[in-house]
């Protein structure tokens, strides 16, 4: 019989050689413009790797024990239930710090144009990121709704926007909570707005409510209600693509359940099978999602494809190699430097800087990750930075990571010392600012 350590090193094996062939194809039929993308890559391909050798052995001693055992430390969390007032505490604190985003805003206009409009004319530059020909059918719909508040539509987005993002970041701190203490989820929420692409939550973007359905969809996942997990799932596809992924996460918890099932003979229970097969079938309500997208596209503009090539065309979206993707943003960034100048020189940098800063954060935080949040959790982060670094000459990295929630969470997991966390607030925030200015002043796809 085969023992486990064997089967281990082989499935470690496996996903090395794939990674490694991808990493060794980009090499030989693309070699890089310049020496310091190649640098770049390798440490990419590198901080992967190492993520992976550390995951694999991690998942099958999940799969094996059917716990998480970092996860029952006694006295790292508090069991006191989280009640409707702390929720509400939240979302208020929320949107008087998104308010105060507005603020920025105009000082930062001031500062870079002078005087040209008034205060709220500024703000106008957060209604200009909605464009009906490439976004999913569910956030329009939803902020049509507000049209009966506002009688405007744009301003109705708008306080869609500002309403979802901070529901989206209450359902972050129930979401932590889960596992975690109240001063994790105080600080992973805190990291999540203050994350430079957090400026964008201000704009008419469905980025707030796919968070919402997201964790949403992860949260009742982790309780194991998989129906409601899936059919939040499935909103999330009709936000945007990547809740397809939010397929890994919840398929990793029910097998888990499945497995722990198994152990304790649960499947002698009367009506067991029923209520599982039920489960299991729920999960087609994911693919149904993206089905409703096919049908929503046909309908508005006569292809069901239509939609997604409007959104391939307005962010350069295609499908390549992982590693190819990656050095089209270095050769662009290395090439601003050497050849632009003035504002293209700014917009060049605004683009691929938090891009490339991005992607090495995320990397490292694979590496992190493992053994510091839940399992499935960290496939999804997996499955989530694989699927962004094969959409070719992207330039969207920061919004798409971000959307991966559990990205955010293994910082205020893995750092304990509260100076550390003073110091990481600051440095973040500065990030901030400086793609905050990047946007108002022009320099980003944003901006223009």
């Amino acid at each position: 019989m085969i023992n486990t350590k064997t089967i281990r090193i082989a499935i470690t094996a496996v996903i090395l050689a794939v990674i490694t062939a991808l990493y060794g194809i980009w090499l030989i039929t693309e070699a890089p413009s310049y020496w310091e993308t190649l640098l770049f890559v390798t440490l990419l391909f590198l901080l992967y790797v190492i993520a992976v050798i550390r995951f694999v052995p991690h998942l099958m001693t999940y799969f094996a024990s059917g716990r998480e055992p970092h996860l029952e430390r006694i006295g790292d969390r508090t069991f006191r239930r989280c009640g409707m007032r702390e929720i509400v505490k939240v979302v208020l604190l929320i949107m008087v710090f998104r308010s105060l985003q507005m603020l920025l805003t105009y000082l930062i206009h001031l500062k870079l144009f002078g005087y040209t409009d008034t205060f709220f004319r500024i703000q106008r530059i957060w209604l200009n990121f909605y464009h009906a020909q490439y976004c999913f059918p569910a956030y329009p719909l939803l902020s049509n709704a507000f049209w009966f508040v506002s009688f405007n539509f744009n301003h109705a987005r708008f306080l869609a926007s500002y309403l979802f993002a901070a529901l989206g970041g209450a359902m972050l701190y129930y979401w932590v909570l889960c596992d975690h203490d109240r001063q994790t989820a105080r600080r992973t929420v805190l990291y999540f707005f203050l994350m430079p692409a957090g400026c964008l939550l201000m704009g008419t973007l469905p980025d707030g409510l796919f968070i919402m359905f997201s964790l949403l969809s992860l949260m009742f996942a982790r309780k194991h209600r998989f129906i409601v997990a899936n059919f939040f799932a499935m909103l999330s596809v009709t936000t945007h693509i990547l809740g397809v992924l939010l397929f890994v996460p919840c398929l990793i918890e029910f097998l888990q359940q499945l497995s722990s099932d198994m152990r304790g003979h649960q499947e002698e229970k009367r009506g067991y099978f029923l209520r599982q097969s039920i489960s299991a079938i729920s999960f087609l309500l994911i693919p149904a999602g993206f089905m409703l997208v096919l049908i929503y596209s046909n309908t508005l503009y006569g292809s069901s494809t239509a939609l997604f090539r409007n959104v391939m065309d307005e962010f350069g979206y295609q499908v390549s190699s992982p590693f190819r993707s990656v050095a089209n943003l270095c050769d662009r960034f290395l090439m601003a430097m050497h050849t632009r100048s003035g504002e293209i020189l700014l917009y060049e940098l605004g683009n691929t800087i938090p891009n490339l800063v991005y992607l090495l954060t995320g990397a490292i935080l694979l590496v992190v990750s493992v053994g510091k949040i839940r399992t499935s959790y960290i496939m999804y982060m997996f499955f989530a930075y694989a699927a962004v670094l094969c959409t070719g000459t992207v330039l969207e990295i920061p919004r798409l990571l971000s959307l991966c929630a559990p990205f955010v969470l293994v910082l205020p997991v893995s750092i304990k010392n509260k100076w550390i966390h003073l110091g990481l607030y600051t440095f973040i925030f500065a990030g901030f600012i400086l793609y905050l200015i990047a946007v108002v002043g022009g320099f980003t796809i944003y901006g223009v």
